[in-house]
């Protein structure tokens, strides 16, 4: 079981931003994705595991960590699937309670947007999972999710559809409320929402679909 787990990938990672965001949290497992564990080594972290085929991991940090105690899983260059997708399958395998992904945003659109569709595995399983950055938080929910002040990661709360369809959405305590409201592709209805200001929580709830709940701010 890895408890709460923080995964890095090999996207852009703003250090600064990743301390913080670390040192407020209370990780069970730290897995990396490739090049992730060259951020690992700037973020000074210990990692539990390390899997990729680790072509573009510097010599002297793969050397550093196989003398400490991360464990490596190696698999070739060639394959069906993302350092990522094949890390967050295996994290969900060994049973992560939650999980927070840095590393998965950046300059590659394409690897963002595949990164925000394999969040899917996790969601499947009930395993709460964070994309996040300095400005963004975000994740997947189905049928219902509720967003507190204290806990909201930044001021605006967007809800865009993953799925064709999601329908009979009630959102209660948000600026903009909505009443059984069907989200599609195609149209921005749930772009820049934000909680309303004499609530200190607000109640999403819908029938079929998958939602993208992102929460920013400036």
């Amino acid at each position: 079981m890895l408890g709460n787990t923080l995964l890095i990938g090999g996207g852009q990672v703003d250090l600064a931003f990743a301390k913080e965001y670390i040192r407020k949290q209370d990780f069970d497992t730290v897995v990396c994705a490739d090049s992730g564990l060259d951020t690992a080594d700037r973020l000074a972290l210990e990692v539990d595991y390390a899997m990729g085929d680790f072509d573009s991991v510097s010599t002297k940090i793969y050397q550093k960590y196989h003398q400490m105690q991360t464990a490596f899983v190696s698999y070739p260059p060639e394959k069906d699937a993302t350092d990522m997708q094949i890390v967050l399958d295996w994290a969900v395998e060994q049973g992560a309670k939650e999980i927070h992904i840095l590393g998965a945003t950046g300059k590659r659109l394409d690897h963002f947007l595949g990164n925000v569709n394999i969040l899917m595995i996790p969601l499947q399983k009930g395993i709460r999972t964070y994309i996040v950055d300095p400005y963004n938080r975000l994740y997947l929910v189905k049928k219902k999710a509720s967003f507190e002040q204290d806990h909201v990661f930044g001021k605006y709360i967007s809800l865009l559809p993953l799925t064709e369809k999601v329908t009979n959405v009630y959102i209660r305590g948000l600026k903009y409320e909505l009443q059984g409201a069907n989200l599609a592709i195609g149209n921005s209805l749930g772009v820049s929402n934000e909680l309303a200001m004499e609530c200190t929580k607000a109640e999403l709830t819908f029938d079929d679909g998958i939602l993208i709940v992102i929460e920013s701010k400036d």
